[in-house]
């Protein structure tokens, strides 16, 4: 038995050595993530922007691959918000565009969105290193402001990714 292994081992090892090759750079794809003080500093703005207008609110920021990264359940905000906020980033992120626009583009187009984790409403934002989609920032818990202070989150961190 321990040949019979020891054989099936060799070819393993010899199979896997014909069929490695060097990575080519066309192989291997780069990719931009924010830090996690990054992502938290944005959460954190977008809540405060909201506290400002009277508002509580739940932010996350998901990666490209719609992995949390920073979330944060502003004081007093209600626990429905933390999902919502993770479901508006993982929407965002998912179809590259700011939640808020999906609104009217689904209901022109009478497609019934069912899929988990999708929310068509205002607060998803998208996060762009130039054209690179690197994650999205989810906001919830305001009335119709939602978008706006996730843009301020967002402001507070736009010089820095790069």
């Amino acid at each position: 038995m321990f040949r019979s292994f020891a054989a099936a081992l060799a070819l393993a090892g010899l199979a896997a050595g014909l069929c490695a090759t060097p990575a080519r750079s066309a192989d291997v794809l780069p990719t931009h993530r924010l830090s996690a003080a990054l992502a938290t500093e944005a959460v954190a703005g977008a809540i405060a922007a909201c506290a400002k207008l009277g508002f509580a609110v739940s932010a996350a920021v998901v990666d490209v691959d719609a992995v949390t990264q920073a979330l944060v359940r502003g004081d007093g905000a209600g626990i429905h918000t933390v999902q919502t906020a993770q479901d508006k980033a993982f929407t965002a992120v998912t179809y590259g565009r700011v939640t808020g626009t999906m609104v009217e583009r689904l209901k022109d187009s009478g497609v019934a969105v069912k899929e988990p984790h999708i929310i068509a409403g205002e607060g998803g934002l998208p996060l762009r290193i130039g054209n690179e989609l690197v994650g999205a920032l989810g906001v919830s818990g305001s009335t119709g402001k939602d978008e706006d202070c996730g843009n301020a989150g967002i402001d507070l961190i736009r010089a820095r990714m790069r």
